[in-house]
């Protein structure tokens, strides 16, 4: 066995400092990102007596990669990294006879013995107190609506903890799967926001989650939880709804619809199929968004703090229409006063109101119920697509001229994108049938 293991085996571990000056980063766990083919490992650098330099030392397996889940990973390498912890904590260098470490270690626990102040003084606290300490850390940093989703779900959380009398354990006495438990227990509210026995569907339970492990994740940077218990609770498989896309002639009926009765309507919609915004990203829009001259307008995406938007010419008649230039640049580009101005509500209820006015075009024309505001970005994107490939053009250049117009980042992204809603589809296959059905 090895100097290192012998050690790392001891059962007296405790923890303390035998110098001031730390020669050693804080060990850490490699996980090759979940992927279970590659090789696992605890890792750390330790101070070289020679150079005086953070030197990376031979990383710790130990077995570790004979397990075939990344709970079980996980787990070992975790008892591994604690116990290495403590001991450079004691003073173990890899770099000395392991039996100078060891005269080391247990001269230090009998000084404790004698004088208990050399003992680490740490601060226990309750799950409560360390998630809501977690929450203030978060908080800073969220949008306005991150904050509602996070504190919405630790609340709910927090409650039903303390109906089962965890809620005052210490943090790290929390088990992974007594948050396994609350997740797969959750139950939806009616419109009443009375509780039913109807469990929330995937989307909502993963939203649980993200929060729990965003608090948990922001536990283990304080040095408050070694690691954080929610990242082995797999996600639930989700099942999006879907936005289905119009046809032409539904475009062409909606276009007369929205022109004899609600025109602000229609520009809402044409900012959605002309720029491929969201429907929540329009409703961010300002006056100072809009750069006219040099036709490009900035937003706030899903995935972005602030995406360039090209504004190609039909978007631009739209705006020119708006006369943008009589109004303040704080001014908000739609509003429930149908022009250019502030809108001191939440986006919630923004999209809300444009989905009020759709909906009202939707029962009068009769449109599907998976046809939404979403489906002009979708059938956008259709039509693009088939223009494109009725030039002629070879499948992977169409992609990368349509990838420039909806700004997916890579072509797989796409693809699968196009299969979604319907927009590559196989060719008529009817000829390579030898049999009839």
């Amino acid at each position: 066995m090895s100097t290192f293991n012998e050690i790392l085996q001891n059962e007296y571990v405790i923890e303390y400092n035998l110098k001031a000056k730390k020669d050693y980063s804080q060990p850490k766990i490699y996980d090759a990102n979940g992927d279970l083919s590659k090789r696992w490992y605890v890792y750390y650098s330790y101070r070289e007596p020679k150079t005086d330099k953070l030197k990376r030392q031979p990383p710790i397996y130990k077995g570790a990669n004979r397990f075939d889940t990344k709970a079980e990973r996980l787990e070992i390498l975790m008892a591994y990294k604690l116990a290495l912890k403590k001991l450079l904590s004691q003073g173990y260098s890899p770099y000395e006879n392991y039996k100078v470490t060891e005269a080391k270690i247990e001269k230090i626990e009998k000084e404790a013995v004698k004088d208990k102040s050399l003992l680490p003084k740490t601060n226990e606290y309750t799950v409560r107190e360390a998630l809501i300490f977690a929450l203030e850390q978060k908080l800073p940093y969220l949008s306005r609506r991150g904050k509602i989703n996070i504190k919405g779900n630790l609340k709910r959380f927090l409650t039903w903890l303390e109906d089962q009398k965890l809620d005052t354990i210490t943090i790290k006495e929390l088990k992974r799967r007594e948050v396994s438990t609350f997740l797969n227990t959750i139950k939806k509210y009616d419109k009443h926001r009375n509780l039913t026995e109807q469990p929330v569907n995937a989307k909502t339970r993963n939203g649980y989650r993200t929060s729990l492990s965003s608090l948990f994740s922001q536990l283990v940077s304080d040095d408050i939880v070694e690691y954080n218990i929610i990242t082995a609770i797999k996600k639930l498989k989700e099942n999006p709804k879907k936005h289905k896309s119009y046809t032409d002639s539904q475009i062409r009926v909606m276009r007369e619809y929205m022109d004899s009765n609600d025109p602000y309507l229609r520009k809402f919609t044409q900012f959605i199929a002309y720029a491929f915004l969201r429907n929540v990203e329009v409703c961010r829009l300002k006056v100072g968004d809009i750069d006219l001259d040099n036709r490009r307008l900035y937003v706030q995406t899903k995935t972005e703090a602030q995406e360039v938007v090209p504004i190609i010419e039909s978007l631009a008649k739209v705006i020119e229409q708006m006369e943008l230039h009589k109004y303040k640049s704080t001014d908000f580009i739609f509003s429930d006063s149908e022009t250019c101005g502030q809108w001191n509500v939440s986006e919630k209820t923004k999209t809300n109101h444009f989905y009020d006015r759709f909906a009202i075009m939707k029962k009068e024309l009769q449109l599907d119920t998976d046809q939404t505001l979403y489906s002009f970005k979708h059938t956008a994107a259709s039509n693009l697509y088939n223009s494109l490939a009725s030039e002629g053009k070879a499948d992977e250049q169409v992609l990368t001229e349509l990838m420039s117009f909806t700004r997916h980042k890579t072509k797989s992204q796409l693809r699968k994108y196009l299969r979604g809603i319907g927009a590559s589809l196989a060719k008529d296959y009817s000829n390579k049938y030898t049999i009839d059905f």
